[in-house]
């Protein structure tokens, strides 16, 4: 896998915990609580990929490559976290570690209305 190249990283990305609920002492979650940030590239879908995605309605999902941060991984990041691009706010479907080489990850979200 190549390195990816620093200039394709334009997108910034904001990761926090939505507002509700409650935090690990008890207490209510009031207003979101800011997790990390990261710059990103964005990956359009193009192609099978494209047509695919029209079919089943995912024209609002998005799909980013941020390089590797071990507070992303499952297992350590919180539950429930939301990630915020360009102002809009997106339930994270997945965050893969690209081939499990601790160099990028792959982030999988869907706009929320």
């Amino acid at each position: 896998m190549k390195p990816i190249n620093p200039g394709e990283l334009k997108q910034r990305l904001t990761f926090q915990q939505p507002a509700g609920g409650q935090n690990e002492n008890g207490f209510p979650i009031n207003e979101p609580i800011f997790y990390c940030n990261a710059w990103a590239k964005l990956k359009t879908l193009k192609g099978n990929s494209f047509y695919a995605a029209a079919s089943e309605n995912l024209e609002h999902n998005r799909e980013f490559t941020i390089r590797y941060q071990q507070k992303l991984d499952d297992g350590v990041r919180p539950e429930k976290l939301e990630l915020v691009w360009k102002g809009k706010t997106h339930q994270i479907e997945s965050i893969e570690n690209d081939d499990g080489l601790n160099t990028t990850m792959t982030v999988y979200a869907r706009a929320v209305n």
